[in-house]
């Protein structure tokens, strides 16, 4: 790899590092990889190249930061729609051509399969690449960043070529961002520092995020000035109060603006990856059967966080489609859990039931199952009814022991059962949030279970990733109030007071 190694590695080192939706009528295929499970509508021919381009991408990530943890976590679900109308449709969201999120279960982003009309557009991989960098970094380094720097990061790892040589370039400008940056000049530096992306017109966000991968572009480049960078994240990482960012770069931050505007007008290098042991293992493509594919679009409206008002058309459209696969499990369980979200419960029971009926091994159905029946022990604080929900709990599991699922409601049941939590409690939310790290309610869950058991610091440290997103939502917020408590218990911890208050666990 030419140009030095990427940096971020050294910082880590140092503690851092509905219309147009419905029931789907085309075939859909599916590609399984290490870390990827690709779902195309319509026999796409090059689903499987997309597939190993981004396994390649993945070994690129993995390379430059040194991870050597490949297996940790669950593979990353793409799903490519057949138009971008799509995309915006189930985003609810009329600017942008892809997204990545999580559900309760998965990771998942969400693409179009049509090809960029011009290279200023922000093709399928670009945006993808972009998420999954987010993602990764989530995974294997999550700590407090600043807004400009999550963003930047990202930008500068979204735009990647694989030359037929079989080497990976990475570093190159991207195209899509340089009309903000040429025309419209770069963003501020002193307000790049100063703000995240929250409130910024569509001109003004092209050109905070062009900013932000040029200057994570001219910390990578320039050698003379990497020790400036990683102390400043280190401090922001650390917590450090009353930063001054003006302290932390030669000739302040109007000397590194007048600095990055010099280094915009010189030709910017890219670096080329030339692996050596790189091994893509086997890429099966199949087609998806042919009920789970029905529901698929149904699903995604599902799992990406439906407004309250849209769930009964939601399961309506569900059940619709199930009835055309009466021996389905996939689809029973689906719509179940459309079910118990749209509070319909006791269909939501039946249908669950169904589905393990049709097929003993359904983890999801046993998850539904075992939520409503959750809720029956604890209106009836029966033991009977405490056994049959531990029951549906525990077969959920074995069903399927990477689905974080079932290992949250394990947690849950114990908190809602009230005593001592014990050891396998913790541990089973522990494995849960491994499994997933990027969700906000697995980190939320977590953070509260760690400062149950008194650990105050850590519980703050893990909320980090969220409190400091570099966007603004009740979330965030929320986690910023908690990260303040836990801070104060842990200083009083510290002290060798007893600390205000003691959290109970989340039920």
């Amino acid at each position: 790899m030419r140009r030095g190694r990427f940096w971020g590695k050294m910082l880590a080192g140092l503690g851092l590092a509905a219309s147009g939706m419905g029931t789907a009528q085309a075939a859909w295929y599916q590609a399984q990889t290490r870390h990827f499970t690709v779902y195309s509508e319509g026999n796409d021919q090059k689903l499987r190249g997309f597939a190993e381009r981004l396994e390649k991408f993945d070994y690129l990530l993995r390379v430059v930061t040194r991870v050597t943890d490949p297996e940790q976590g669950s593979p990353v679900k793409v799903y490519l729609l057949s138009n971008e109308a799509k995309v915006k449709t189930l985003a609810r969201n009329p600017n942008i051509g892809g997204f990545y999120t999580t559900s309760d279960r998965t990771a998942f982003a969400v693409l179009s399969r049509g090809a960029k009309t011009s290279e200023f557009d922000f093709g399928a991989e670009e945006i993808l690449f972009h998420e999954y960098t987010h993602h990764f970094m989530l995974h294997h380094f999550p700590a407090a960043y600043p807004a400009w720097y999550v963003e930047g990061f990202a930008e500068f790892f979204s735009v990647i070529k694989f030359p037929k040589d079989g080497s990976i370039e990475f570093g190159h400008v991207p195209l899509a961002r340089a009309p903000g940056l040429v025309l419209g000049s770069p963003y501020p530096v002193k307000n790049l520092f100063a703000r995240d992306t929250d409130g910024l017109s569509l001109r003004d966000g092209d050109r905070y995020y062009g900013t932000a991968w040029l200057l994570t572009h001219y910390f990578q480049y320039k050698a003379d000035r990497r020790a400036e960078i990683a102390r400043y994240l280190k401090d922001v990482a650390d917590g450090v109060k009353n930063m001054q960012p003006d302290s932390y770069f030669a000739g302040g931050l109007a000397g590194l603006e007048k600095d990055l505007k010099a280094y915009m007008r010189h030709r910017l290098s890219a670096s080329e990856l030339k692996p050596k042991e790189l091994k893509i293992d086997t890429i099966t493509v199949a087609p998806v059967d042919p009920a789970q594919g029905a529901v698929i679009e149904d699903e995604l409206r599902l799992i990406n966080h439906p407004r309250t008002e849209d769930l009964p058309e939601l399961v309506t459209a569900i059940r619709a489609t199930a009835a055309k696969y009466p021996d389905s499990a996939y689809t029973a369980a689906l719509l179940a859990e459309a079910e118990w979200a749209a509070e319909q419960k006791d269909s939501a029971l039946a249908d669950a039931d169904r589905a393990i009926a049709i097929d003993p091994k359904s983890a999801r159905a046993y998850a539904v199952r075992a939520q409503a029946l959750l809720e029956k022990a604890h209106d009836s604080d029966k033991a009977e009814d405490w056994k049959a929900a531990l029951t549906a709990i525990v077969r959920a599991n074995r069903a399927d022991t990477e689905d974080p699922v079932p290992l949250a409601l394990f947690y849950r049941y114990h908190a809602m059962r009230g005593g001592k939590m014990p050891d396998l409690g913790y541990d089973g939310l522990y494995k849960a949030f491994t499994l997933l790290p990027q969700s906000p309610d697995y980190r939320f869950s977590f953070a509260h279970a760690t400062a149950l058991r008194g650990d105050y610091k850590t519980a703050s440290i893990l909320l980090d990733p969220i409190a400091y997103s570099p966007h603004g939502s009740d979330m965030r917020d929320a986690a910023l109030r908690l990260k303040a408590e836990f801070d104060a218990q842990a200083e009083e911890k510290g002290k060798g007071a007893p600390p205000a208050g003691s959290p109970a666990p989340a039920p």
